[in-house]
């Protein structure tokens, strides 16, 4: 349901956008391309990924009742999950007008920009948050127009959430400064190795051999020394360390700057457990 998961709105060449930045990329752990219609999609997705979240595109909250986001994972747990009434029913019980596609009488597919699944919940049916990326600072959303469809979309998406028992958040890439982003996005290349492959054994001994020195010694040694104590290239050596970067076995800001010819600044695993209890609040119905 991961691996082969296919979004509602994929991004092709008649639905381009002129005014956004649109992203077709992977996102660890998986293989498959994932369809961002913004900058600010890809990147949230990335942050939350590399949080440890499961993630899932432009997720449909179909019209007619239908089941729960995490529905079909294991089949021992889909009696104990809530099903949706559908959006039409509950855009009308909040007011909200539903909508058709243009010239029909069909009833529109609603897409939430991200479905989170969060592994580290013990409890199927809290596993889930729902998010919306916006820009929250934009006066869009900072001074409501009445007659824009935007924030009561917002509405329709939350009260589809709350339906469910499952999280909501609207979030936006500007909450978070520095390189963050750009670091998410050059380390994620290595985020996963294959496993029992000769990358992850020669991580696994260049860890419990030298693990402080990854940390205690510039970027650059480590990948010479990745290179020459695990025999193997300097690509490799460099996918390698950045893997452990990523993955915070080299525990490193990726909020700063890394430069190669400096040690890696400490504080990423906090930074990733901060975002990771976010997300499990919001999923708990703690927020």
């Amino acid at each position: 349901m991961d691996e082969f998961y296919q979004p509602i709105l994929q991004i092709k060449r008649w639905n381009t956008s002129p005014v956004s930045v649109q992203v077709v990329e992977t996102l660890p752990p998986f293989r498959r391309r994932c369809h961002f219609f913004s900058y600010s999609e890809y990147h949230m997705a990335l942050l939350f990924s590399w949080a440890g979240a499961l993630i899932r595109e432009q997720f449909p909250a179909w019209p007619w009742p239908h089941f729960h986001p995490e529905h079909g994972r294991n089949f021992e747990d889909d009696a104990l999950l809530a099903r949706s009434p559908g959006m039409i029913k509950i855009c009308r019980d909040a007011g909200i007008g539903h909508g058709t596609f243009v010239g029909t009488d069909i009833p529109y597919i609603w897409s939430i920009d991200l479905c989170l699944t969060l592994p580290w919940i013990e409890v199927p049916a809290q596993r889930t948050v729902l998010a919306s990326i916006k820009p929250l600072d934009s006066d869009r959303y900072q001074h409501v127009d009445p007659l824009d469809r935007g924030p009561e979309k917002l509405e329709g998406e939350r009260r589809y959430a709350r339906q469910l028992g499952v999280g909501y958040i609207v979030a936006d890439r500007t909450q978070y400064v520095g390189q963050l982003f750009a670091n998410l996005d050059l380390y994620r290349r290595a985020a996963t190795l294959p496993p029992n492959g000769p990358l992850a054994l020669a991580r696994d001994n260049l860890l419990a051999r030298h693990a402080q020195d990854l940390q205690a010694q510039p970027v650059a040694d480590s990948i010479r020394l990745a290179a020459d104590a695990c025999r193997i290239s300097h690509a490799d050596a460099t996918a390698l360390v950045h893997h452990c970067l990523w993955n915070q076995a080299i525990d490193c800001d990726l909020s700063r700057d890394i430069h190669p010819a400096k040690p890696p600044p400490q504080g990423g695993r906090r930074l990733r457990q901060a975002v990771r209890d976010v997300l499990t609040r919001h999923a708990l119905g703690r927020s």
